[in-house]
Formats: structure tokens, C-alpha cells, sequence
């Protein structure tokens, strides 16, 4: 069978699933018939609960860090081709926009080994970090919702989370029993710059286990087809198409105080990579098999034990007129045993073992990249918290690893190096009034370099960049300090957060100024020469967002909502470049909004300021404007059977020739021109 032939097979089975009329038969059930007693309070609400942040359950103003939350409706207006395109208009969040199908979230300046992206708390097992051409396998429509974690992660996730977190809450592996033997979702889109067309389902539900307990269950399929968009200038960007497709099955069986659970996915992308030369299309697959069981009250004094496992088989295949020039292999392991505590000497928390092994080869061209690598590690982490006063709490943190990674370097001697990173942090959560909450972090963190920052030897075609690692790198460290405040007065809300992080011996690929050949001879003029090099940075800014309720109107409530962000990034030793590169400018941005149970709308827009603090050998880039309009209506016909929403959104309505600071091809790519879509979305 044809990949294209299973596609619509399976979209067809989801739909029948959706018309048939074996339907009525779960519809009949007492939906609260079937609720499993036993409520996991790791998995409640899913709006109220933070997973990223700490492994106790937390509402985000409860975690000295700043947290940001999509729900469900969120994502859907802020659709975009990639999880860091959706996140575009959350305050110090935005992407490498590389091409329409590769664009990785990038964090107050920072993404690919700092900037760790998640799915339901485990690593995406990709390439991406390696580049900025590699895509993230996970479509936004498959989340539930979205978190992203401003400030270090490490504590949790490792030195690849330093500069923060991005997860995409799926639900693949059920967390809780729906309550309802059939429930189900359908969104379909149309945008027309690129003819955009996206399709998700998704349907869960629960049985019975005859006398051993319950199941739930979950199956999600996407289909996103897209051409090349056209810029404002009104050409078409080449190499900007997206072909995905996407499909996943689990079930968990949930049993007295435990739970198991197994989820496979199947990831599929073809997409176009933006080329001066030749046009050059990634064909990527992967395979995603994802195991977790929890036991609540094993013994005396643990309240929770929760094991979270991830293996994953990766290729992409690079080609050019339609020959496969490159190929990357990825297979990769991610496991997290997690036992939560009651109070000792006070202090509740949990202590976590994760361990990560990671066999990366690539052949073709890719293999005059870097060469085979192997990287392993192992952690022990805990966290800690503690009550000082009624409203004042403590949380402490510390992280111990070793890490290995096998690679041969450019001299071409096999080398095995190991690292051992440590970190620790203290947090205060102040709560002076019900209404306001302060979290204050100081944390010492430490990463161990990547196989491409210690092992890089050779050309790099999708940057046209020649790249050559330093295996004498040793950990990075990374001194931080954050401070974040919410709060409300009458109807105004008030979100802000402001940090500094001092980093020993950062590292970073420094364009050199000097064009190569593909052998690395300076008489050549066809890539940039690239070294990682490390140097001593200091990294500060912040974010602020402030909402306020306006007045009442037909029903309705007609608010504002104004935002501002900004990094400032330069390097303290070495060197004549005092600026670190691809740093994020800064931007700020209002909206209006409306919302009222039948209709609701935005309208605003964000700017993005020309970034003054390049670095050397960097090209520079304009401010612009993004003007974008975003309305939704609730049908009010069906609504007690197949509740359905209308949505149009406007983007870039000043059709600007924007180009993004932090792209590694900025200077050949520019952002999509004036486009609108529409959507249709209903539930069941």
C-alpha cells in the first residue's frame, strides 16, 4: 500500500467513526456512569495543572518560574505550521523560522540545545538540534494544549533545557478516564496564501474491564497539505510546501490505585528547505512507542511512583531532484522513574532517575558532517518544598548527571568523552495577597556539549555553513536569577517577569567571516566558515503582559491586552564581537478583544523592532509590523448534539516584507504576506 493510500484509509476509518450509526449505542451511557472512583492527582484539569515545571502537581502562579498555558481554543486561533510558529505571540517566545515545515521554538534568544521541546514530558527524539532545517515531529493540532516554561528547566530535563521548556500535552497514553464511552473531535482549515489545507480527528473513550478495573483510549489522525506561500512582496518563497500526515493509537487500563498505559504514533513530513541553489526537499518519518504506568500509595509515606518511557525511530532523507543526497538516522531512548513523597521534616517533594541513550548516524553527504555518534546519560534529580509561612514557601532543586558521547572529531581519531554536570537551585513563592503571587529562582546550572559542537567536521549544505566542532569542550555553566510577578487589581491583570544569566564558557557557532569550499579550502567561495568556540556571555531582559477588561457590550465584554518582551545578549571575554548572534529583537504588541458566548474576536498587532545589537558577519534585519485579526462564532443550531465553531483569521494584514532576526537564512527568507484561513471545528 501507497503512503498516500494509508493516509486516506485511515482519515476515511476516522471519519466513519465519526457518521456511523453505532454511534447511539455509547450516546445511551449515564456519561458519569462509568467514572473511575480513584482520582490520579496528577492528572486533573489539565487548565490547572503545570507538568513541565516541577513533578508535583502546581497551578503556574504556585512555581517561582514563569508559565505560559494555550488551551485547546488557543492553539486553534494561533494555528501555525510548527509548535514554534504557533507560540509566536507568547511574550519571549518565538521561532527559527528556517521554512514552512522547520521552525523550533526559540526562548528569550535561545533554542537548539538550550530550548528543550517536548511531547507529554518526554524528549521528540529528532535532529533538530543538530539544525535548523530539521523539523520537530509534532503537529500542533495533536496538542491538547501548550506550555512553555520561561527560565531553566534543568533541574528536571538536563543542560538542554537551560534556557527553557516547550511541551506539547498530546493525552496520547490516557491520564484519566474520559467518563464517557465516545467523545470525539473533528477541525478542518483552509488558508489560502500557500492553498493550507489541515484536517485533525481525534476520539477517545472508556470501557469496562470486565472485574479488572478500566480503559481508556485514544486515536488522533492529521493531515496538513500546503504550497510554497507567497511573501509581501507578492513572490513565492521556494521551498516553503509542507506535506504531514500523522497518526496515533494508545490505550491505558486504569486498575484500583494503578494505572499502565502504551501509546505508538507514526509520524510522517515532506517539506521543501529554501535553497539559493537548488530546491531541496526532507522526507521524514518517524516512529514513536511511549510506555507509563503510575502506582499511587505503594507504601507508607510515598504517595506516588510514576515511570515515563519513550523510544523512537528516526530518518529524513534530503534530496535534490528527486535523488537522495543525505540521510539521517536517529534512534533514541528517554525514561523517567519519579517517586513522590509526604512530608519529611517538613518538606514534601520527589526524587526522579532519567536516563537518555541516543545512537545518531548519518550517510551521504551528511556522513563529511559528522560522523557516527553515540550519547548516553544518567541523572538523579529532586525537588522540595516547604510551607515558611501562610504566605511564603520554599522549593529546592538539584540535579546530578554523566553524560557520554562516542564521536570522531575532524582530526579523525575516535574519541569517547564524559562529563558529570551538576546543578542546584533555591526558590521563594510569596503570596502577600490572594490576589498576587512572587517567585523569586537563583540556579546554578551545568550542560555538557552536544556531538555537533564537539564533533562537527565538515560541510553543512541546508546553512551553507562548514562546520568544525572543539572535542576539548568541557560543561557549560550558567549562573541564573529570576524574578516573575501576577497578580490582579479589580479588572486588570498583570503577568511580568524579568531574569539575568551569567554563562562560563558559552558555547556557540562563530561565523569566522571566511568562505570555504566544500572541502574546507578558503580559496572557495560556497559556505561560511563556522567554529564553536566558547565564551563567557551575559544574557538579560524580560517579559510583561498586562490585560484589562473594558466594558460590557451586547452581552459581551470588550477587553485589551498589551504585551512587551526583550533580550539583551553579549559576551563579557574574548574576542571582538561583543554581540552573541540570532538574538531575538525586541517586541511589543497590543489587541483588542471581545467575548461573548456566541462570538469572539481579536484584533492587534505585534512589532518587532529592528534587532541593533547584531553581531559580526551577520546580516541585518528590519523592524516590522504584524497586523493580525482573529474572529470565531459558536453556531447556535446542533449545539446540544455537535456543539460547531466558525473561525476567520487575518494575518499580516499590512502585508509587510518581514524577514526573522533569529533565522539562520534570514537573509534568504522572508515571512508569509497577507493570508487568511478558515476553520470549522466541532465536538461530540
Amino acid at each position: 500500500m501507497q503512503r498516500h493510500d494509508a493516509r486516506l484509509l485511515l482519515q476515511l476509518c476516522a471519519f466513519l467513526a465519526l457518521v456511523l450509526p453505532a454511534a447511539p449505542g455509547f450516546a445511551d451511557e449515564d456519561p458519569d456512569e462509568h467514572a473511575h472512583e480513584h482520582e490520579h492527582e496528577e492528572h486533573g484539569p489539565t487548565e490547572e495543572i503545570v507538568i513541565t515545571a516541577s513533578p508535583l502537581a502546581h497551578r503556574a502562579e504556585e512555581l517561582a518560574l514563569p508559565v505560559d498555558q494555550l488551551d485547546r481554543t488557543e492553539i486553534l486561533q494561533d494555528l501555525g505550521t510548527t509548535i514554534g510558529n504557533t507560540l509566536r505571540n507568547v511574550p519571549g517566545v518565538t521561532s527559527t523560522g528556517f521554512a514552512g515545515g522547520a521552525s523550533r521554538p526559540v526562548i528569550r534568544g535561545q533554542d537548539a540545545f538550550r530550548t528543550e521541546v517536548l511531547e507529554s514530558g518526554l524528549s521528540t527524539h529528532d535532529v533538530s538540534r543538530l539544525s535548523p532545517d530539521h523539523a520537530v515531529p509534532v503537529n500542533p493540532l495533536a496538542a491538547q494544549y501548550l506550555e512553555v516554561v520561561r527560565g531553566p528547566g534543568v533541574l528536571r530535563y538536563g543542560g538542554g533545557a537551560s534556557a527553557g521548556v516547550v511541551n506539547a500535552i498530546t493525552n496520547r497514553v490516557p491520564g484519566r478516564l474520559p467518563g464517557t464511552r465516545f467523545t470525539g473531535e473533528v477541525v478542518g482549515m483552509y488558508g489560502e496564501n500557500a492553498d493550507e489545507r489541515d484536517l485533525a480527528v481525534r476520539l477517545e473513550g472508556d470501557m469496562e474491564a470486565a472485574d479488572y478495573g478500566e480503559v481508556a483510549w485514544h486515536f488522533d489522525s492529521l493531515l496538513r497539505k500546503s504550497d510554497d506561500y507567497k511573501t509581501g512582496t507578492g513572490a513565492t518563497q521556494q521551498g516553503t510546501d509542507t506535506d504531514t500526515f500523522s497518526a496515533s493509537g494508545g490505550a491505558a487500563w486504569f486498575y484500583g490505585p494503578a494505572r499502565v498505559g502504551f501509546a505508538y504514533t507514526r509520524f510522517e513530513s515532506d517539506y521543501g528547505i529554501p535553497e539559493a541553489d537548488e530546491p531541496v526537499q526532507i522526507d521524514m518519518h518517524t516512529d514513536r512507542y511511549r510506555f507509563e504506568g503510575d502506582w499511587d500509595a505503594p507504601a507508607s509515606g510515598i504517595r506516588r511512583i510514576t515511570f515515563r518511557g519513550v523510544y523512537s525511530d528516526y530518518t529524513h532523507d534530503e534530496k535534490a531532484d528527486g535523488m537522495v543526497g543525505q540521510t539521517f538516522d536517529n534512534e533514541e531512548f528517554d525514561g523517567r522513574l519519579e517517586l513522590v513523597h509526604d512530608g519529611i521534616l517538613g518538606f514534601a517533594g520527589a526524587v526522579g532517575l532519567h536516563g537518555r541513550a541516543q545512537d545518531f548516524k548519518a550517510e551521504g553527504e551528511a556522513a563529511e558532517f559528522l560522523d557516527p555518534s553515540d550519547t548516553e546519560s544518567i541523572a538523579l534529580y529532586l525537588f522540595e518544598e516547604r510551607e515558611l509561612t501562610d504566605s511564603l514557601d520554599l522549593e529546592l532543586g538539584f540535579r546530578t548527571e554523566g553524560v557520554w558521547v562516542d564521536g570522531r572529531p575532524i582530526s579523525g581519531r575516535k574519541r569517547n568523552r564524559s562529563f558529570a554536570p551538576v546543578s542546584g537551585s533555591v526558590g521563594l513563592v510569596a503570596n502577600p495577597d490572594p490576589a498576587w503571587s512572587i517567585g523569586a529562582l537563583v540556579l546554578v546550572g551545568q550542560r555538557a556539549p552536544s556531538q555537533v559542537e564537539l564533533f562537527a567536521s565538515g560541510p553543512h549544505e541546508a546553512t551553507g555553513t562548514f562546520e568544525i566542532g572543539d572535542d576539548d569542550f568541557d560543561e557549560e555553566t550558567s549562573y541564573t536569577g529570576e524574578l516573575r510577578v501576577t497578580g490582579q487589581v479589580d479588572r486588570v491583570s498583570i503577568e511580568a517577569a524579568t531574569f539575568i544569566t551569567h554563562y562560563d564558557d558559552f558555547i556557540y557557532g562563530r561565523l569566522t567571516g571566511v568562505t570555504v569550499d566544500e572541502d574546507g579550502d578558503p580559496a572557495g567561495d560556497e559556505l561560511d566558515q563556522l567554529f564553536y568556540t566558547a565564551r563567557n556571555a551575559l544574557f538579560y531582559g524580560g517579559e510583561a503582559r498586562v490585560g484589562i477588561e473594558l466594558f460590557e457590550l451586547c452581552g459581551g465584554v470588550v477587553g485589551a491586552v498589551s504585551q512587551f518582551d526583550f533580550v539583551r545578549a553579549r559576551f563579557t571575554s574574548g574576542g571582538n564581537d561583543k554581540n552573541v548572534p540570532r538574538i531575538t529583537p525586541i517586541r511589543w504588541g497590543s489587541s483588542l478583544t471581545y467575548e461573548h458566548e456566541r462570538v469572539s474576536g481579536r484584533f492587534g498587532f505585534l512589532r518587532t523592532e529592528k534587532q541593533r545589537h547584531g553581531s559580526d558577519n551577520e546580516f541585518e534585519t528590519r523592524g516590522f509590523w504584524m497586523l493580525d485579526l482573529d474572529t470565531r462564532y459558536r453556531l447556535p443550531v446542533f449545539e446540544e448534539v455537535v456543539p460547531l465553531e466558525l473561525a476567520m483569521s487575518a494575518r499580516n494584514l499590512l502585508n509587510q516584507q518581514a524577514r526573522n532576526a533569529v533565522s539562520f537564512n534570514k537573509d534568504e527568507v522572508r515571512l508569509p504576506g497577507r493570508s487568511f484561513l478558515f476553520s470549522i471545528h466541532g465536538r461530540f
